[in-house]
């Protein structure tokens, strides 16, 4: 039996594993002090992620590239205490990923967030909220770098609605939606304080339109906010009641594939605004709004 054995190993194919092309290492810290009854938490975290998506830019090949992420978070906490999070932010680095190992940071995106996530296309950097607010999520290329838009769309529902077309990657659009009230509404809404809801209308790769609903003063006064559980839908003849992805069956030019569709937020039963898709832009004009309603095209 054991000449058996060895026969069958020496018989077995060897395999040799070659030299890494990449290899890293990023030390995490933490530091705890106390702080009246409770503790200073400050911890440095930092880790690194594969990852693999399609290319808009060069006709859906495929992008393979190595995360650095690194997350930073100071908080207030104890035994007999709620975690109190005072600051959180995070940084990550993009690098490509080749037959000859890394290659230079392609490029850096720092802002705050409680947690991050990476997965094929987009990145998405989660702040919490505390008490009434929701959570919401800005979300990246990790194509381009660059930012798309923020969603306080439930995390159980899809976070946005879109339109596809024949032709690949290239000919996709997303709609999203942030709405008030979250942690982020001074940095996104600046200083309108009637702003209510960011409606964002991008490709995967880079922002094409953000829009920001203003409310009546009567419904700010109001606190309608705490009572509206917004949600995008997009509407067009062939689906009246709305749906959350319309997929265009031809090939063209955007401006012809995505038009003759109205993007539809509604807030509360009786608060829903309605606004035209025309040759690829979200059409203000021709929207119908609540009473005392406004759009505003804002900078991207």
């Amino acid at each position: 039996m054991r000449t058996l054995l060895l026969a069958a190993a020496l018989l077995a194919p060897s395999f040799a594993f070659a030299e890494p092309l990449v290899q890293e290492s990023a030390p995490s810290t933490i530091s705890v002090a106390k702080e009246g009854e409770n503790f200073r938490v400050v911890t440095d975290s930092r880790r690194y992620q594969t990852n693999l998506l399609p290319s808009v830019a060069a006709k859906n090949a495929l992008i393979y590239q190595l995360l650095e992420i690194e997350q930073h978070t100071s908080a207030v906490e104890g035994p007999m205490t709620e975690q109190m999070i005072d600051e959180a932010t995070a940084r990550i680095t993009a690098y490509p990923l080749g037959d000859s190992g890394k290659g230079e940071a392609a490029f850096t995106i720092e802002a705050k967030a409680d947690a991050v996530e990476a997965l094929g296309s987009f990145l998405t950097l989660t702040r919490y909220g505390c008490c009434v607010e929701m959570a919401t999520r800005a979300i990246y290329s990790l194509e381009s770098g660059k930012y798309l838009f923020n969603t306080t769309a439930d995390d159980t529902y899809r976070r946005w609605v879109s339109m596809g077309a024949q032709g690949g990657f290239e000919f996709e659009r997303l709609f999203a939606h942030h709405a008030r009230i979250t942690a982020a509404d001074d940095e996104l809404f600046g200083d309108n304080k009637n702003g209510a809801v960011i409606i964002s209308y991008t490709t995967e790769t880079a922002p094409l339109q953000r829009l920001m609903l203003v409310a009546s003063q009567d419904d700010m006064d109001h606190d309608a906010p705490l009572e509206w559980m917004a949600r995008l839908e997009l509407v067009n003849a062939t689906f009246p009641k709305g749906i959350d992805r319309i997929f265009v069956e031809k090939r063209g030019k955007p401006a012809e594939l995505f038009s003759d569709a109205i993007l539809r937020l509604t807030l509360d039963e009786g608060t829903i605004v309605e606004i035209p898709l025309v040759a690829d832009r979200l059409d203000i004009k021709g929207a119908r709004l609540p009473k005392d309603y406004s759009l505003i095209e804002m900078k991207l």
